[in-house]
C-alpha cells in the first residue's frame, strides 16, 4: 500500500477520532444492539411474537456477517467505501424503523439497520491504520472499539426516556449515525496523500500480483485458525448475557423493566470505560491480554447466574462484562493485525466467527434455560467462555 510517510505519521485529527468513536458507538450500540433494548415496545406496536422477534435478531446476525465479508473483501483497499455502507445502512434502516407503518416494513427496516455494524469495523480497523501513526495503532483500535459500550448507554438510556415515543428515538439514531459518517469521511486524510489511485489503497497490479495477494490471505487464514477458534467459543459464551441477561434480572431477580433498562446502561458504561484499558492493551502481549479479559466476563457470567437478586452485585457484574468484553473484542482486532496480512480482513473474519458463536450459544442457551433453568444455563455459558482461554496465543506468539 503506498502512502507518504506523512500519511502515516501524520496523528489522526480530533474529528477522526470523535467521528470513529461515534459511528461503532452507533452502528454496534445504537442500530445494531438497540433493537434488544426496544424489543418491548416493539413487540406492543407491531404484536411481535417471541419468535418472530427472535428470528429477527439471528436474521441481523445473518446479515452482519454477509456485511462483514463484504469488508473482508474490499475494506483494505476501498475503507471510504465501506463506511459510506456502514452509515447508510444503519441509517437508512433506523430511520425505516422510526417511520414503519407495518410489520413487515419494520422487518426489513430491522435487518437493514443490522447491516452498518458488519461494514464499519474492517473500514475503521483500515482507516486508523492509514490516520494514525504505527506506534499508537494497537492504542486507538481499542479507544474506537469502545465506542459499542457508549452506544449502549446511549440506547439504554434513549429506551428509559423515551418510553412510547420510541419512534423519535430512532429518527434520533438515524441523524447521530449519518453525521458520525460524515465526520469520519471529512477527517480521512489517506485518500488525499495516497500515492497511488484508487480509494487510497493499492492498485490493482498484474496477474502475478494478484497471486501473491491470494497466496497472502491463505497464509493469514492459516494464522488466524485460533483466533478464530477463540472468538467462536467466546461469542458462544458471552450470548447468555447479551440475549438472556436482562429476562434473567426480571425473571430470576425479581428487577422492574426499568431496571433492567438501567443495568444496560451500567453495562454500556462499563464498555465505554474500555478506553481506559487501551494503554495496558497495547502494552501487554495477546496471550495475556486476552486470559484477563476472557476470565472477566466468563466471571461476570458467573455473577449472574448466583446472584440476580442482589441488585449491586447484578450492576457490577454488567458493568464488567461492558468493560471485559469491550476489552477482550480489541484484544481480536489487534490479533488479527499482528497475525494477518491486513487488519481490515483479519478483523472481519474475527468478527463474523464471534457474531456466530453468539448465534450458536444464543439458542444454546436458550434451550438450557428450558430444561435447566436460567442458574445452569448461565452457569454453562461461563464455563463455555473460559474455554476461550485454551485457544490464547501459544509462548512465543504475538506481543
Amino acid at each position: 500500500m503506498k502512502r507518504t510517510l506523512q500519511s502515516i505519521d501524520a496523528p489522526a485529527t480530533p474529528l477522526f477520532a470523535a467521528g470513529a468513536v461515534a459511528l461503532i458507538a452507533a452502528t454496534y450500540g445504537l442500530a445494531r444492539l438497540g433493537y434488544g433494548l426496544f424489543l418491548p415496545a416493539f413487540s406492543a406496536a407491531f404484536a411481535l411474537s417471541p419468535a418472530v422477534g427472535g428470528l429477527l435478531a439471528s436474521g441481523t446476525s445473518v446479515l452482519y456477517c454477509a456485511a462483514a465479508l463484504a469488508g473482508f473483501r474490499y475494506a483494505p483497499t476501498r475503507p471510504r467505501l465501506m463506511t459510506l455502507l456502514a452509515g447508510t445502512t444503519a441509517a437508512l434502516g433506523s430511520a425505516g424503523i422510526a417511520s414503519a407503518p407495518g410489520t413487515a416494513f419494520f422487518a426489513g427496516s430491522v435487518l437493514i439497520a443490522g447491516l452498518g455494524a458488519g461494514f464499519a469495523s474492517p473500514a475503521l480497523v483500515e482507516l486508523v491504520q492509514r490516520n494514525v501513526g504505527s506506534g499508537k495503532q494497537k492504542k486507538f483500535q481499542s479507544v474506537v472499539n469502545s465506542g459499542t459500550g457508549f452506544g449502549v448507554v446511549a440506547a439504554g438510556t434513549l429506551a428509559l426516556a423515551a418510553g412510547s415515543s420510541w419512534r423519535l428515538a430512532w429518527g434520533l439514531i438515524a441523524v447521530i449515525t449519518l453525521a458520525a459518517m460524515i465526520a469520519v469521511l471529512r477527517a480521512d486524510t489517506s485518500a488525499s496523500t495516497s500515492i497511488s489511485g484508487g480509494d487510497g489503497g493499492r492498485g490493482s497490479g498484474g496477474g502475478s500480483g494478484a497471486a501473491s495477494d491470494a497466496q497472502a490471505h491463505a497464509v493469514s487464514l492459516r494464522k488466524l485458525r485460533r483466533p478464530i477458534a477463540a472468538a467462536f467459543i467466546f461469542g458462544a459464551g458471552s450470548a447468555a448475557v447479551w440475549v438472556h441477561g436482562r429476562l434473567l434480572l426480571q425473571e430470576q431477580g425479581g428487577m422492574p423493566t426499568a431496571a433492567t433498562a438501567a443495568a444496560w446502561v451500567a453495562l454500556g458504561l462499563g464498555g465505554g470505560a474500555a478506553v481506559l484499558t487501551a494503554p495496558w492493551l497495547a502494552r501487554h502481549a495477546v496471550g495475556t491480554t486476552w486470559r484477563v479479559t476472557v476470565l472477566a466476563v466468563a466471571a461476570a457470567t458467573g455473577t449472574f447466574a448466583v446472584a440476580p437478586d442482589i441488585v449491586i452485585l447484578s450492576f457490577a457484574a454488567s458493568a464488567l462484562f461492558g468493560l471485559a468484553y469491550t476489552s477482550a473484542t480489541s484484544v481480536l482486532i489487534i490479533w488479527a493485525s499482528q497475525v494477518s496480512a491486513s487488519s481490515a480482513a483479519g478483523t472481519s473474519v474475527l468478527f463474523i466467527s464471534l457474531v456466530l458463536g453468539q448465534s450458536a450459544g444464543s439458542a444454546l442457551t436458550g434451550a438450557l434455560i428450558e430444561a435447566a433453568g436460567f442458574g445452569s444455563a448461565f452457569v454453562a455459558a461461563a464455563a463455555c467462555t473460559a474455554g476461550a482461554l485454551g485457544f490464547a496465543p501459544r509462548r512465543g506468539e504475538p506481543r
